[in-house]
């Protein structure tokens, strides 16, 4: 499920990039919803950060969108930077 999308890219048309992900609640663990701090936490799938590198930006859309059941923000960066490498 995508939150947010903060890009870091000096150039925000190229398709290209590598892409880390957050699940939301770790900027407000307050906000309200079904998906609370600690059933996030809880959640099978929860992480506390990833990553694909070398990949579109179409791509890390659609696998924030599939790959959790809860909110993650995406901050994108330019191909080949490794932003957690």
């Amino acid at each position: 499920m995508l939150g947010h999308i903060t890009d870091h890219r000096p150039d925000p048309a190229a398709e290209d990039c590598d892409a880390v992900f957050e699940p939301s609640i770790h900027d407000d663990p307050h906000v309200a919803g079904d998906w609370s701090y600690e059933t996030v936490t809880a959640h099978a799938d929860y992480f506390h950060v990833t990553a694909l590198y070398d990949t579109t930006v179409s791509q890390a859309i659609r696998h924030a969108e599939t790959a959790w059941p809860f909110p993650v923000n995406i901050y994108l960066y330019p191909k080949g930077s490794a932003p957690l490498g």
